[in-house]
């Protein structure tokens, strides 16, 4: 496997990081919209008491809600097997190195602080740190 294939196999945990977020947001818009949802009168005093639109909108929820859990299933899977995979790797600093970037979705330039490394070291450890990354 290349280091370009190992840095999208790590990336998946963020990715489904980004969307477990949109699918939260999602939700609370649905949430908001039915909360809106009011009485309508009609010219002969009759309406609708909206319930069409609650209903509609708490269908919406549930169904977003469902997404989330197995989102929020995949993220476990995906931390589960991103950890193994940086396990394999010796260097206990270059392990750091994986868990912040690909884990905790840290910049190089956080990175690089926090290690007390420069920047320009960080970015070359991080390609010896995939090298060492052993999949099957």
């Amino acid at each position: 496997m290349t280091n370009q294939e190992k840095k999208a196999y790590l990336g998946r945990y963020r990715d489904n990081e980004r969307e477990i977020r949109r699918t939260e947001e999602e939700i609370l818009r649905w949430e908001s919209l039915s909360r809106k949802t009011t009485t309508t009168m009609g010219a002969a005093g009759g309406g609708s008491n909206g319930e069409d639109k609650l209903q509609a909108a708490v269908e919406k929820i549930v169904r977003w809600q469902n997404r989330l859990t197995l989102q929020l299933g995949e993220r476990v899977r995906l931390r589960e097997e991103i950890e193994v995979a940086i396990g394999t790797v010796e260097d206990e600093r270059l392990r750091l190195l994986l868990r912040y970037r690909y884990i905790d979705g840290w910049t190089w330039e956080r990175i690089a602080v926090e290690l007390n490394y420069a920047y320009r070291n960080v970015t070359r450890l991080h390609g010896r740190a995939l090298d060492e990354i052993k999949m099957s």
